[in-house]
């Protein structure tokens, strides 16, 4: 039984897969007649696994799904496939939120991946603290 336990434990930390190197958020809104408004993260992040083994899956903020892109800023042309120790830019935007109570703390992106054929989730609250831009 002891040993159930153990192995249970240890599937669900995520792997060492990603370093985050850093993150901005900026709220955004259109014009008058327009009425839309979102949030645009940007990731900056160095992988640990190449995209043979590593896939994304998913970028949520308090469970909502974002639009998201990857490109790899290491090598430009691979587009989203990547190698062990590429920097990749992720741009992920959350489009017309819900009007939610503010919040003292603004919530963090969460990135969906999968590693070996188990899904995992990274909270870039694990990374480095998300940097707030202002809006123009």
């Amino acid at each position: 039984m002891l040993l159930v336990f153990m192995l249970l434990s240890f599937h669900q930390h995520p792997p060492d897969v990603m370093r985050i190197l850093e993150s901005t958020r900026q709220e955004w809104s259109g014009a008058l007649e327009d009425k839309s408004k979102g949030i645009a993260y940007e990731i900056r992040l160095v992988v640990k696994k190449s995209s043979a083994k590593l896939q994304f899956v998913s970028i949520t903020v308090d469970n909502l799904g974002c639009t998201y892109s990857i490109t790899n800023a290491t090598r430009p042309r691979k587009g989203e496939r990547f190698q062990k120790g590429d920097t990749l830019l992720i741009s992920a935007l959350l489009k017309n939120p819900p009007g939610l109570p503010p919040q003292k703390e603004k919530p963090y992106p969460v990135i969906g991946y999968t590693y070996k054929k188990a899904l995992y989730y990274f909270s870039i609250r694990q990374g480095i603290p998300v940097t707030h831009g202002k809006n123009p």
